[in-house]
Parts: C-alpha cells; structure tokens; sequence
C-alpha cells in the first residue's frame, strides 16, 4: 500500500492522516475542501445523487499517472460521493488494488446514505470475493468508539482516524521487516474480507476493528521490547497459549510474527480474514 487514495470526507481525512509517513503517497478525491492547487487532490463537480457522481465520473489516467503499484483506496459508503468508487477502481484496474471501507455510525443516516451505505458495502465485498480487488479490509466506527473508550466531541473523528491509520500503518511496516520470529503461513484466495484489530499482549484480550462472521484466518503481529525477547524465557508460550486459546475454532488457521522494539510497553496488532460476506 505505498499509494493511499481517499475518496470523500472521510477518506481524505484517513488519507491525510497517513500523510505522516514518508512510505506513502497521497491523493484525494472529493467534491469540496480540496486544494485546487494540489496536483494529488481532484475538485469533483458537485452532484445531488450517487447515480449522478458515477455517470459524471471523469478520466483521471493523467491523475493517477505516477500511482504505485500497490494501492489502499479509501471510502466510507455514507457519502453520496462514494458513487463515483467503482468507476474509479476501474481506472486502476491495472493495479493491486486494496480498500480500506469506513461503515459509519448508521443511526443518524438518512434514508438515502443508509441505502447507498449498505449496496457500496455490499458491492465492495463481492469485488473481493471475486479476486477483483486484492483484499477488502472493514472497519466499523462504532466500534473503534468502543475500543478507544470516551472520545470528546472535539477531535472525534480524529481519534478513530489515529488508531486506524496507526495500525495498518504498523502492520505495514511489520510486512517489510524481518521479523525476530514467525510461523509460516499462506493465506487462502477465499478470505479476502478482513479487518484489523489490537491485543493486550499481557491479557490476550483482542478487540477487532469490524465484526466478521466466519473467521477462517488470524495472523498475530507482536512489538516485544527487545530485553524482554533476551531474557523472558516463558515468553513464546505466553503467546503461543495466547493465540490458542482466541482461535479454539480448529478450522481458524493461525500465523504469528514477533518484531523487536525500544518501547518498554510490549503492543499487538492482529488481521482477520473471511470469505463469507457480512451485511
């Protein structure tokens, strides 16, 4: 995911969060609040409905001219703007293509966002099931709420976005290193819908970013104090028991990478994957 390509508000918001690592580039796309100065930001004309955004979609080849191969498109269904998302992907179907989806709270939609909300969503699952997409990875607003505990009003959504982007952005990072210690694993073609999630490496206790059915694959990345992986011998076992005893279904397959770090607190990320669709 070196290239990050936000669509609407909220996607330019994650996408200008990840704007803090040199590792990625950055473009957005939105009908309002875009630089027009800016060579990776594209001004869309206004419209009133998603089927107008996705008839008026324009050519962006010129846009996404100098894009990676390797790109996280980013898009919260709730904004009519999301419309215009398959048209786009279209215009990178050349590329290995991953989508960050951001379900919003649904309580307070309209009618309308509700409906566009739920067949973006649906839509964007079947691209995946189908291999059209490399993976779909979800996440649930409501629930990052819950994990990150009282979030004033002020900065909402900026909190959701900081726990969000810091752990794709460590599991990147994780992805290009070698790791101290790791279980060889390869996932299915099948379980391509996914989300992330954080563990309390002294409970064990994992909170996921998105409720999926099914799970059929967890793959454990560990940050572990480099003292600690020197000297605690009851260590790997820990983790180990750790992870058995959060996968006891025995058709989860399961993966685990330890990385060493210079933080005193030891930390955990986690990925999910599914190939069944959640509505």
């Amino acid at each position: 995911m070196n290239t990050i390509i936000g669509l609407g508000k909220a996607g330019c918001a994650i996408a200008d969060k990840f704007s803090q690592y040199p590792q990625y580039k950055i473009y957005k796309i939105d009908s309002e609040n875009l630089d027009g100065n800016d060579k990776r930001a594209r001004l869309l004309k206004r419209k009133d409905t998603p089927e107008e955004y996705e008839e008026s979609a324009p050519s962006m080849k010129t846009f996404f001219r100098y894009t990676t191969d390797d790109v996280l498109f980013v898009v919260s269904g709730a904004g009519i703007v999301s419309g215009t998302s398959l048209r786009i992907l279209q215009q990178l179907s050349k590329k290995n293509i991953s989508i960050l989806y951001i379900k919003p709270d649904l309580e307070f939609l309209g009618k309308a966002n509700t409906l566009q909300e739920r067949l973006v969503r649906n839509v964007l699952q079947e691209y995946a099931r189908s291999s059209a997409i490399t993976r779909l990875y979800m996440v649930d607003n409501k629930v990052i709420e819950d994990i990150i505990g009282d979030v004033p009003i002020v900065g909402y959504f900026d909190k959701l976005n900081d726990l969000i982007v810091s752990a794709f952005h460590m599991i990147n990072v994780y992805n290009h290193q070698t790791p101290v210690h790791e279980t060889p694993f390869k996932s299915s073609d099948l379980a391509k819908i996914s989300t992330l999630g954080v563990i309390d490496v002294e409970s064990g206790e994992e909170k996921m970013f998105f409720s999926l059915d099914s799970i059929s694959e967890k793959c454990y990345y560990y940050g572990i104090n480099q003292k600690a992986l020197e000297t605690d011998g009851k260590l790997l076992r820990r983790l180990t028991d750790s992870i058995n005893k959060n996968s006891k279904d025995e058709d989860i397959k399961t993966t685990f990478q330890v990385h060493s770090t210079t933080y005193e607190q030891n930390y955990g990320y986690l990925i999910v994957n599914t190939g069944k669709t959640n509505n």
